[in-house]
């Protein structure tokens, strides 16, 4: 009978050795041996690549996030890696198990965070930067319009390039924070609609409209895009860049823009 126990147990030690066997320390979940569990959400790094505050931006307009380094576990191909890895318009899979505290945008806390290196794995990579850049150079452009202001909209639906409605909404945050604004991301007519605007008169009182749109004719696909720019105050008070044109550059940046004609009213 003891010898039989002892039996028993001999086997039940080797199936219990034979089960850990499969995973070898310093195996990290994302590798060959161990996938990846399937990802709660993706998003894109649109902003603050290096710096203590993170924007990164989903699918929908409400899917908008800020972390801080502290707040983000990182890796790249199924390895570890450290934050100064990332850029700007980088795609990045957030792990399920993560916090999102209810603010806005919503504060993402212990987060795991994958990415792939492939060429080819992030879309668009960092157009929102480049459309940021367009932004603050229509501010700069005639900046008597800029007077006076609580809200600023920015316009991104016939912008070319595929911007999901987080990424619009991310650069609405960002570029009307640095300016101590209110962002909106309404036109003309759905200024009025929400009663932003006069529905008669042809002035915005207490802001500035933004707009990027895709050039009349123009043709844009993932390497160069072609587009018409403007900031907006009234009839009499505008800004116009016409045709202008960015090509991709290397990885995920685009290069410097240059328009065709300018305009002002």
């Amino acid at each position: 009978m003891k010898k039989w126990i002892a039996a028993l147990c001999i086997f039940a030690l080797l199936c219990s050795l034979a089960a850990c066997g499969g995973k070898t320390p310093g195996n990290e979940p994302g590798t060959e041996s161990d996938p990846a569990p399937e990802a709660a959400m993706r998003l894109r790094l649109v902003n603050g690549a290096g710096t203590d505050r993170l924007v990164l931006a989903g699918e929908g307009r409400g899917d908008l996030y800020v972390a801080g380094p502290g707040d983000l576990t990182l890796y790249i191909d199924g390895e570890a890696a450290d934050l100064t890895r990332l850029e700007n318009g980088m795609l990045l899979d957030i792990d399920p198990g993560f916090t999102s505290l209810e603010t806005w945008p919503a504060q993402l806390k212990n987060a795991t965070v994958r990415m792939r290196s492939a060429a080819g794995e992030n879309g668009h990579g960092d157009l929102c930067g480049l459309y940021l850049k367009v932004l603050e150079d229509l501010w700069a452009d005639d900046a008597g319009l800029n007077g006076d202001i609580t809200y600023v909209s920015v316009y991104l639906d016939e912008a070319p390039g595929g911007l999901t409605d987080g990424e619009k909404a991310a650069v609405t945050w960002i570029f009307s924070g640095r300016h101590n604004a209110e962002g909106l991301g309404l036109d003309i007519s759905g200024l009025r609609a929400g009663g932003y605007m006069s529905e008669t008169e042809l002035y915005w009182a207490d802001g500035v409209l933004f707009r990027i749109r895709q050039t009349a004719g123009g043709k844009s696909d993932e390497n160069k895009i072609t587009f018409d720019a403007e900031k907006w105050r009234s009839g009499d008070g505008a800004v116009f860049y016409f045709k202008c044109e960015s090509k991709r550059g290397e990885g995920l940046s685009w290069g410097d823009y240059t328009p065709g004609s300018y305009g002002i009213a």
